[in-house]
């Protein structure tokens, strides 16, 4: 594990900031016969966060895209609310009644992005009363990244295995350990016999105002299917693809099978009507976009088993024609309610339910 422990060592890895750069420019050097492919991303510069209760420094974070300044009492001008259940659920709170929101849970903290035009928030590591002076400066700026690109085998179309190098705090399980096995499958998967060409990515800016700003922006005439890597967590994965890859679940140990979530790197690829699939696990929900995503005994054999899987996964899909696939999605799709003949733009967002649906 000493590639993404090397990693999160560097610190938080902001979408197009000079951490997440620092993390291509290692893996540039990693493999010197990488292609570097521009990126046009934005980056949440935060030059200052603080938050005082009753005059004593307290530890806190701002929230994502949120800034300003203010001071008030808990309760009036500063609401205070206990971290949801599920983080995406902040967006339901009424924050938008106070001057400033602050969020906690106990000896946590988060960023989680809230609804634009939000408060100045912070996110708090434990419940706190009285008086309440909070003061954050941070901007979003225009400004250039890279995806790394590292070409395994060459052919007339690829098998794209690809996970985001950015993430929100510690971020060691969204997104490092992916990083990492990626990384070390290189020389497992130049032993191998396919078809397909193959090719490895690593994406700028998955996280950040709008989702998947790296790999929306990838190259994509040649793609024959994306795996992307995505949230791994011990021990199990959730298999989220289009419908025409869902017979590949059986080489992994599986929470449930779905629609694929629109908040992953394998998305802008769904949306052109290519094949694709983000293996991410739901379980690591109480560490989601923490300061304690950190590293765990049991991901060592949950590395290896799942190299073990992605190899087997990678050969079946490998021999699966492109007719074979187009027909058990369109069987699908047809189930579904969806009357077109393509699959570009045949599947959208969900949001209300946190993944995707057929058009009708």
């Amino acid at each position: 594990m000493a590639l993404a422990r090397e990693f999160l060592n560097l610190g938080e890895a902001i979408h197009g900031g000079p951490v997440e750069s620092s993390i291509l420019s290692r893996l540039e050097e990693i493999f010197p016969d990488h292609v570097s492919i521009p990126v046009t991303t934005k980056y949440w510069n935060i030059e200052h966060e603080e938050v005082r209760i009753n005059n004593k420094l307290v530890k806190s974070v701002a929230m994502p895209y949120t800034s300003g300044c203010a001071r008030g009492k808990i309760g009036r001008e500063i609401g205070l609310y206990q971290m949801p259940p599920h983080p995406f659920a902040v967006k339901n709170l009424p924050i938008s009644n106070h001057e400033v929101a602050l969020f906690y849970e106990e000896n946590k903290l988060r960023r989680i992005t809230l609804p634009p035009g939000s408060p100045p928030s912070f996110f708090l590591d434990r419940k706190v009363e009285g008086y309440a002076e909070v003061c954050s400066s941070a901007r979003l700026t225009d400004t250039e990244s890279r995806n790394v690109e590292v070409k395994v085998r060459n052919g007339d179309s690829y098998i794209v295995l690809g996970a985001h190098v950015d993430h929100w705090l510690t971020g060691y399980h969204d997104n490092l350990l992916s990083v990492e096995i990626l990384a070390e499958m290189k020389a497992v998967l130049e032993k191998i016999k396919l078809k397909h060409g193959l090719k490895i990515a690593f994406f700028s800016s998955e996280e950040g105002p709008r989702c998947c700003m790296g790999s929306s922006q990838y190259p994509m005439k040649d793609v024959f299917a994306i795996i992307s890597l995505d949230a791994l967590y011990p021990s199990r994965v959730v298999f989220s693809s289009t419908p025409d890859l869902w017979f590949l679940s059986r080489h992994f140990r599986i929470k449930r099978i779905e629609m694929p979530t629109p908040f992953s790197d394998h998305f802008p690829f769904v949306q052109r009507g290519i094949p694709g699939l983000v293996l991410y696990n739901d379980d690591m929900i109480g560490v989601y976009h923490s300061n304690v995503d950190l590293p765990l005994q049991e991901d060592v054999t949950y590395k290896e088993n799942l190299k073990e899987s992605l190899v087997k996964a990678i050969l079946e899909l490998d021999s699966t024609t492109e007719e074979r696939l187009y027909k058990e999605f369109m069987r699908v799709a047809r189930e579904s309610g969806y009357s077109g003949d393509k699959r570009e733009g045949s599947i959208i967002p969900d949001l209300e339910n946190l993944t995707s649906k057929f058009r009708k």
